[in-house]
């Protein structure tokens, strides 16, 4: 018996947006896995800027005053310290699009029947 074609474009329209919706939501992780990379470069350039205050004092002083060190990080750390909050944010944000994602359910509708089509048995 043939399936019922409204069942079976039913289906494949459910079918599409599904794999649609999937597409989407691993775009939208390689953009935020994107985003993380270029904040963790970021950081790097910050963390670099500190070594180069830390080394300039010592080189001007032959020791390293924490006070004055400190004051001279102060903009850095604050930095950092909002990349690595932001880089939390988004690495919820992709686990939380990984736990929504759904797979696709491929099932052969071929071997469905309509009820309308069953023989009835009496």
């Amino acid at each position: 018996m043939a399936p019922n074609f409204d069942n079976l474009v039913n289906k494949g329209k459910g079918f599409l947006k599904q794999a649609a919706d999937q597409t989407t939501r691993i775009a939208k992780i390689g953009k935020l896995n994107t985003n993380v990379m270029t904040l963790r470069s970021e950081k790097g350039r910050h963390l670099q800027t500190i070594g180069v205050r830390a080394y300039t004092l010592f080189t001007e002083n032959n020791k390293i005053d924490g006070t004055v060190l400190q004051e001279k990080v102060r903009d850095e750390i604050a930095q950092i310290e909002r990349i690595e909050s932001r880089v939390r944010e988004i690495e919820n944000e992709i686990a939380d699009l990984r736990a929504s994602t759904q797979s696709v359910d491929v099932t052969d509708v071929t071997e469905e029947e309509d009820e309308h089509e069953k023989p009835k048995h009496d």
